[in-house]
């Protein structure tokens, strides 16, 4: 049996396929390190490795319970151990990416990449701002062109342009502009403006027009040195707690209709990548990330991926365990590594986050037998923690 874990199980064929020249298809001989400069990560709260930390955010992950099963505790990550980005990086033997806030702050070394999401973050600017300060996919790419410009320091034009020509670029936004704005219409208007085909439509236009008008956000990506990236589509939104929990339908079972509204959006994604890659012809790659595929698979068949509980998170509070304040004494799982899914956020968030144990047990197995088939065939003092996290390289 294969095994394939969420975002994982595409993620790791997509950077394979992308770390070989389209032009060189038919005879190229892949590596089994794909050989990535640096990994620029663009996102939410599935990818955010501290960003919020340094903001007014109720979108936060720097304390406990987080990072509860890693031996330096919170640092951010919305999840009890590490994240998919941290896992490619030990992939392909890097350090684990600074985010943007560190880098800035502490002066973290940026040649290796750097993680710019944003828990609460999404494709519109107004998305989750009900929580507070988020940093959006806007503000994501203009902090990436100032990583560029302090690149300038480091090395000549030619360099930098070879450089950033074989980084990857991973883009994951979508989930916050649904279950953070679009489904909730007692703070936003989005669903009664427009129905579920035509605000999917709203949402790949901002997705290409966000920066600047006439310049599309994935052009200005590419302008700026970029050659290589990975789009992730949205999960089945409507299998998270936060959707099974609103009483609606039978007990643990998903909203069809949320998903319906997903797919549409993931439809137009991926027609958005088979544009892009004809825009291009090859001097550029875009792929799309099935994440929807990857993860419908493990909620039909829990069992043979080592799951037992798909429809409740590990920690928090009501029948589907969604939230968990700081100061809330939390009953948190005793075999975490039963549960799919696992939510310590705050009540007002209400998201899903996968576990590590979904990210880093079935990753490693499935980066086996997936590499022995392919051989086959802003500014502030530096304060305690992050002093701790910086002596850790987290």
């Amino acid at each position: 049996m294969v095994h394939r874990s969420l975002m994982v199980w595409i993620a790791f064929w997509t950077l394979l396929l992308i770390s070989v020249s389209v032009n060189n298809v038919s005879t190229a001989t892949l590596s089994p390190m794909p050989p990535f400069s640096a990994m620029f990560v663009f996102g939410d709260s599935l990818v955010d490795n501290g960003n919020n930390n340094y903001l007014a955010s109720f979108a936060k992950a720097n304390y406990v319970p987080y990072g509860i099963d890693t031996s330096w505790g919170p640092t951010g990550r919305f999840s009890n151990g590490k994240m998919l980005v941290d896992l490619l990086g030990e992939l392909f033997g890097h350090p684990y990416l600074p985010s943007f806030a560190a880098a800035q702050i502490q002066g973290r070394n940026i040649t290796w990449g750097v993680n710019y999401a944003s828990a609460a973050a999404g494709i519109l600017d107004e998305t989750g701002r009900n929580l507070g300060a988020r940093i959006t996919f806007n503000q994501q790419v203009q902090n990436f062109q100032t990583t560029v410009t302090q690149l300038k320091t480091t090395m000549d034009d030619m360099n930098l342009s070879q450089y950033l020509a074989k980084s990857l670029a991973i883009v994951n936004h979508g989930s916050n502009d649904y279950i953070n704005n679009y489904l909730l219409s007692g703070l936003y208007s989005s669903s009664f403006l427009y129905d579920p085909k035509t605000y999917a439509d709203i949402l790949i236009q901002q997705y290409k027009t966000q920066i600047q008008e006439g310049a599309t956000i994935l052009q200005r990506l590419h302008d700026l040195g970029l050659r290589k990236f990975l789009l992730a589509g949205v999960g089945p939104l409507g299998c998270i707690p936060n959707q099974i929990s609103k009483g609606l339908f039978p007990s643990g079972m998903c909203v069809d209709d949320v998903n319906a509204m997903v797919g549409i959006f993931n439809d137009r994604l991926r027609s958005l990548v088979d544009e892009l890659n004809t825009q291009y012809n090859g001097s550029s790659i875009f792929v799309y990330g099935n994440t929807y595929a990857a993860l419908t698979q493990i909620i039909q068949d829990p069992i043979a991926y080592g799951f037992v509980v798909t429809g409740r998170a590990c920690c928090g509070v009501k029948s589907v365990c969604l939230s968990c304040y700081v100061s809330d004494y939390c009953i948190l799982c005793p075999n975490r590594k039963m549960y799919m899914q696992e939510n310590f956020f705050k009540d007002q968030i209400k998201s899903i986050h996968e576990t590590r144990i979904a990210k880093e047990d079935d990753f490693e197995r499935m980066q086996q037998e997936e590499r022995e088939k392919v051989m086959q065939s802003s500014t502030a003092p530096l304060n305690a923690e992050d002093r701790r996290l910086r002596r850790m390289n987290i």
